[in-house]
């Protein structure tokens, strides 16, 4: 059978075991899901962030280590790849303070497998849920692209909201990090960048998958739901907010993202270190991206389908 390896990076998120059995209860097939955890903690004081009996979870991989080790989002994914991951058959990678609703691995599985295509990956960015875990009614979610961020210089991506929902998956040109699903060997192909901080982590990578080859899908039906909320109780604290590296790890991070998709080159080593690894694809180019999402890196510019939440389709089909 055909299992499903679920990779979240956590960061001193009281969510965390809340999601593992949220995983683990609404599966259809249980036992053909694993996870993989870097759990990243004070280990004094987030003993609420800890699965509490690891042992009650033999399918989950845990690692903690202290929370002034890690170096953000992308490295602790990066991590996950490396070391938890064996190979299964799909990837789901989601963020730590989710729920998932009834038989999503059934449900995940059928909406790629409906859409025909070997190197799909499905994307978005989650629905809501509130304090109360009540999961709200159902509406489509895709990526819209209002503008550049004048600051970094990184297209701004949002949330692009419908209550039409499509039949099936809707291409996109964009991915949210928070779920991400698709085959096990793209996230081999394509390994996360554990030199990236932040800021740019879903621009970067949506532009590497698809220069790889691979087109992104909004699926059609949400089957998470993500905690956007800040309860107090609840309220995650965030490395950048807690780590004095984080302002030279976001530098050197906007710096890569900039080189990377030609908005500004770099000589420094700290910057442009392994890109041979975790670089562009060599089946369609960022020309192509950027004429298929309409948004053009080094020009600063975004065309009016993508502030609507559409993708060149005519040049979809041409280039795929």
């Amino acid at each position: 059978m055909e299992r499903i390896f679920v990779c979240i990076a956590s960061y001193r998120d009281k969510q965390l075991p809340k999601t593992v059995a949220s995983l683990l209860e609404n599966a259809e097939h249980p036992e053909l899901i694993d996870i993989g955890i870097l759990n990243q903690v004070d280990f004094e004081q987030d003993q609420a962030c800890m699965l509490a009996a690891p042992e009650d979870y033999p399918q989950v991989e845990e690692r903690c280590i202290d929370h002034t080790l890690s170096r953000g989002c992308c490295w602790a994914r990066a991590y996950v790849y490396e070391h938890l991951f064996k190979d299964q058959k799909f990837v789901l990678q989601l963020d730590s303070h989710c729920r998932l609703l009834k038989n999503w691995d059934t449900e995940v599985k059928a909406m790629r497998k409906g859409l025909e295509d070997s190197k799909a990956i499905l994307s978005h960015y989650a629905m809501p849920f509130g304090d109360d875990e009540v999961l709200k009614d159902e509406y489509f979610i895709s990526f819209e692209c209002p503008r550049f961020d004048e600051a970094y210089k990184l297209p701004r991506i949002h949330p692009h909201s419908s209550w039409e929902r499509p039949e099936q998956p809707k291409q996109i040109a964009f991915v949210g990090g928070g779920f991400i699903f698709g085959l096990g060997k793209a996230f081999r192909e394509v390994p996360y960048d554990p030199f990236l901080y932040f800021n740019g982590e879903e621009q970067t990578y949506a532009a590497r998958l698809w220069t790889h080859g691979y087109n992104i899908y909004a699926p059609q039906k949400s089957i998470a739901r993500h905690y956007y909320a800040d309860n107090p109780d609840l309220k995650r604290v965030r490395h950048r907010e807690d780590n004095k590296r984080s302002d030279n790890l976001t530098a050197l991070s906007i710096a890569r993202h900039k080189h990377l998709l030609g908005i500004e080159n770099s000589d420094n080593d700290a910057v442009i270190r392994f890109l041979n690894r975790y670089g562009l694809g060599k089946e369609r180019s960022l020309k192509d991206y950027e004429k298929f999402s309409g948004v053009c890196f080094k020009e600063q510019t975004v065309e009016e389908f993508a502030k609507k939440g559409q993708v060149n389709e005519e040049y979809a089909s041409a280039v795929a």
